[in-house]
């Protein structure tokens, strides 16, 4: 095949026709074609782009479409365009493609881009095309500023709207790209010239002119001295203001967001924003400006109503890009602050899930800035938002709350009480309502003392001597209580000290909330020393210092009064900041720690209390995986014990429901035979640190038990491990079972019995886990560049592919997927790639065999390996002959069928 389309493509001494084009772009694209094949069609394509009568256009495009699927070939195709440019019969409609392919850091290239009279003859060609591409690629030129802004200002009355607006993209294009611009006139020029073209006929001229009136706007504002700066500022934002009426929803959009780019702008015609009628502080002032086509001066009064006007637009993108232009004006302004905070609670019943998050972020900046002046009327709709369907709607109220400053007690309590109603209906947000329990009670501490004190008797133990651990309601009131203020100096704290020791209870649960705050030893110990210090009535004083943690894995740190701001470094100490060694003993001591405490959660798991043991296994898992979260590739210890923390999870499920008769009576065994096959995958995980993509079926696991226990003789005839009486019932059961005449009946009876004999023992682990894992990509290949193939015939599939602590002992396959029943598998012989066991990396190309007859295919592609622990061989040919594990997701491959 490969030679045919070679010949078809001709050579040097052929013309290339409309057929040998489409045979080259044909090996141009399959990723099989050899090496030599490729050489051979660029140097016949570098050969015909010298020829003055060859059509440079498609010799141009099939170059560039070489380069990008073959890197090797850049260089050399690079080459030959920069060749072709210096040509004195050089057409000019090839420049742009031909530069197109030219890289501007390119030494060679670099002179071209510096050529100002290339620049300037590409300018004034009279094709439309040319005058365009220049303009959209005015960036990589490196002529004079004011060559540059002369051309743009030029083209800014080009007659093709077009052009107009690729001009004035060209003029934000070369600030964004750093050019200096020092000359104040050439600066106000600039920024008039777009102030014009926001009157423009065409709508996408309008809209780039927004743009260049906001960066120009801004530069011209920087470049006044600083007497005429606020003067300069606010001609700025009226002259924005003016678009926000634009008949295009795109123009009023990018107008918002413009107006939230200004920093500073005077509070009368900030106020004139939020009203229709002409104030008496903007009736007589005047602005220099493009009021209308013909006007040069913009009144005041032009900002009426202008933020109002973008609330209660009809199309939610203009709602919320006006919402968000009110974050920045809110920060000088506090008056202006209290006048928008109306407008925005209208806004939180917004039909639009988009528009309410944003009104509640721009809340949440005027709170963060001091500036939320909360009334009770208020308060209502905040606290009707916090039981809104959306999750997310919900945290963001509850991060407002976190920093809106209470007036009065009685918003202060209403607003505690419904937080804790929250926590009622949904117990799954319980962590972040925790959260801004704790940060709203360190923003009102008074206040925490005395509603703490008025609910005191709720946080009692009961006359039996019972704590109501299942009460949300407890639970709440507990971690407002951790941030009332107590003095570590005169050992006094402001509420009664057995509720800390009370809180020591549901230590796990708390936790789980303040992970960003405190870790969990650190909470311990303060809780043990606030539950001896002496209760303080409200008459005294307690004002002395404030408590606060510091940063995760920190010291507590009391803070003094004073107007000292610490710096990071401060608070954290000189020896905070540790090394990987110092943190890989950290997380080995952590992980050592869990280990020891899970075995006292077994009596628990015995008496089926699986909520709060499941509570406790979800906070000790967020910590551990707290030392995962800066690491790409943790190491082997934590991801053993995120799994065996989620394995004794599943276990005490299922044990649970054993033990449940109900259960057993109403929904089977099926149930249970599910939840044992996820134990059963998430034990594969822990023994070869990987995941297992297989399924399981209690059928199986008698004679998986029967390897389990051959393994446990042969280790303890070696001394390694003591058979205890649960593994010696389990032998008994087993040989039972093999001897029953109905096993079906007799096996779970048998195995149940046995249970009452199992419990927990404490893992000790001797020497370094390392995790097998392996990452496998196709490089720029999605579904917008999906890989050619012709149906019927194999496409190679060029493979990126990572591996992580994996020998060559290890059988690796390729599994490419079609859909969820046919997979072909292509073996990885290690032998042949480079690099060592810890990380290997290299390029592999996978031929795929089954291409259906479809335009377009997805395969899903996974690295997997064999499992040889179990002499189990499946018979199968030409694929994996024992059970698999998943090493790495499935990665999607986009392929597209070539048209003939």
């Amino acid at each position: 095949m490969e030679q045919r389309l070679a010949a078809a493509a001709g050579g040097r001494n052929h013309n290339l026709f409309p057929k040998s084009l489409n045979a080259v772009l044909s090996l141009i694209n399959n990723p099989c074609t050899s090496d030599s094949t490729l050489t051979t069609i660029s140097k016949t394509l570098i050969f015909h782009l010298q020829n003055p009568n060859s059509n440079h256009q498609q010799i141009l495009s099939l170059l560039s479409t070489l380069s990008d699927h073959h890197p090797r070939l850049h260089r050399e195709v690079s080459a030959a365009v920069n060749a072709f440019i210096l040509l004195p019969s050089i057409p000019i409609p090839a420049l742009p493609h031909a530069l197109s392919l030219l890289d501007p850091a390119n030494s060679a290239a670099l002179d071209l881009f510096s050529d100002e009279s290339l620049f300037l003859s590409l300018c004034f060609y009279e094709c439309v095309k040319t005058r365009k591409w220049v303009l959209r690629n005015v960036s990589k030129f490196r002529v004079r500023p004011s060559v540059l802004l002369t051309i743009l200002l030029g083209f800014t009355m080009d007659p093709y709207p077009y052009i107009r607006e690729a001009a004035l993209d060209g003029l934000v294009m070369i600030l964004n790209d750093g050019v200096v611009v020092e000359d104040r006139s050439l600066v106000g020029g600039c920024y008039f010239r777009a102030a014009e073209l926001l009157f423009d006929a065409d709508s996408s001229v309008r809209r780039s002119a927004v743009s260049a009136v906001s960066e120009w706007g801004q530069l011209n504002v920087a470049s006044n001295p600083d007497e005429c700066k606020r003067d300069w500022s606010d001609a700025l934002f009226l002259q924005l203001c003016l678009m926000v009426r634009d008949m295009d929803v795109e123009i009023r959009v990018a107008a918002f967001n413009a107006l939230g780019k200004i920093p500073t702008v005077s509070e009368n015609i900030l106020l004139q924003t939020l009203s229709k009628k002409a104030l008496l502080s903007t009736k007589e002032k005047i602005y220099p400006g493009q009021y209308t086509e013909k006007l040069t001066k913009i009144p005041a009064t032009a900002a009426a109503f202008t933020f109002l006007h973008g609330l209660e637009d009809d199309f939610f993108q203009v709602r919320r890009s006006a919402c968000h232009a009110l974050q920045t004006p809110t920060v000088p302004s506090a008056e202006f602050a209290c006048g928008t905070v109306d407008i925005l609670v209208c806004m939180l019943n917004d039909a639009s899930v988009v528009v309410r998050l944003q009104a509640l972020e721009t809340l949440h900046h005027m709170a963060s800035h001091g500036h939320l002046k909360v009334a009770e009327s208020h308060l209502d709709m905040f606290f009707s938002i916090l039981i809104d369907n959306d999750a997310l709607i919900r945290s963001a109220m509850r991060k407002t709350l976190q920093f809106t400053k209470l007036q009065k007690l009685a918003m202060f309590r209403s607003c505690i009480e419904n937080l804790i109603k929250n926590l009622e209906l949904y117990p799954e947000d319980e962590a972040d309502i925790f959260y801004a329990l704790y940060r709203i009670g360190c923003l009102h501490r008074k206040f925490v003392v005395k509603v703490i004190q008025e609910v005191s008797q709720e946080l009692e133990p009961s006359f039996d001597g019972k704590l109501g651990f299942n009460k949300v309601r407890t639970a709440g009131l507990f971690v407002l209580a951790i941030s009332a203020p107590v003095s570590l100096e005169r050992k006094t704290s402001s509420v009664p000290p057995q509720i800390f020791s009370y809180a020591v209870t549901l230590l796990g649960r708390i936790c789980c909330g303040l992970v960003d705050v405190v870790d969990e030893n650190t909470l311990l110990t303060y809780l043990s020393q606030c539950s001896r210090f002496t209760f303080t009535s409200t008459s005294e004083n307690i004002e002395g210092g404030s408590l606060d943690f510091g940063l995760k894995y920190n010291r507590i740190h009391l803070h003094e009064k004073s107007n000292k701001v610490s710096s990071p470094s401060e608070i954290l100490g000189p020896n905070e900041f540790t090394s990987p060694v110092e943190s890989h003993v950290k997380s080995m001591s952590c992980v050592k720690i869990i280990f020891q405490k899970i075995v006292d959660l077994w009596p628990l798991i015995q008496l089926g209390c699986m909520n709060e043991v499941a509570r406790t296994l979800r906070s000790w898992k967020e910590e551990t995986r707290l030392f995962t979260r800066d690491s790409h590739q943790p190491a082997g210890v934590l991801v053993f014990a995120m799994n065996y923390i989620h394995t004794i999870k599943l276990l005490g499920n299922a044990w649970a429901y054993s033990l449940s008769k109900t259960n057993l009576q109403l929904k089977g065994m099926g149930a249970l035979e599910n939840l044992l096959g996820k134990m059963e995958r998430r034990l594969t995980e822990m023994l070869y640190r990987l995941a297992c993509g297989d399924t399981c079926y209690f059928e199986e696991y008698m004679r998986k038990l029967d390897f389990v226990l051959h393994s446990i003789e042969y280790l303890h005839k070696e001394g390694s491990v003591e058979i205890s009486r649960f593994v010696t019932e389990l032998q008994n059961a087993s040989r039972e079972i093999g001897n029953s005449e109905d096993k079906a009946v007799d096996m779970p009876d048998l195995l149940l019995n046995s249970l009452s004999l199992f419990s927990l023992q404490h893992i000790m682990l001797s020497g370094e886990l390392k995790h097998l894992d392996a990452e496998v990509d196709v490089c720029g290949n999605d579904f917008r560049k999906p890989l050619p193939f012709i149906p019927g015939l194999p496409v190679g599939i060029p493979f990126e592919i990572t591996l992580h602590n994996i020998s060559s002992e290890i059988k690796l396959w390729l599994a490419i997927s079609v859909g969820e029943r046919s997979t072909q598998f292509v073996f990885l012989d290690l032998n042949e790639f480079g690099g060592s066991d810890e990380r290997r990396k290299f390029n592999f190309v996978a031929p795929f065999f089954r291409t259906p007859i479809v335009k377009h295919l997805v395969l899903k592609v996974s690295i997997v390996m064999e499992s040889l622990s179990e002499d189990r061989n499946l018979k199968r040919c030409n694929r994996p002959k024992h059970e698999l594990i998943y090493l790495s997701g499935g990665r999607e491959v986009h392929l597209s069928m070539v048209v003939r």
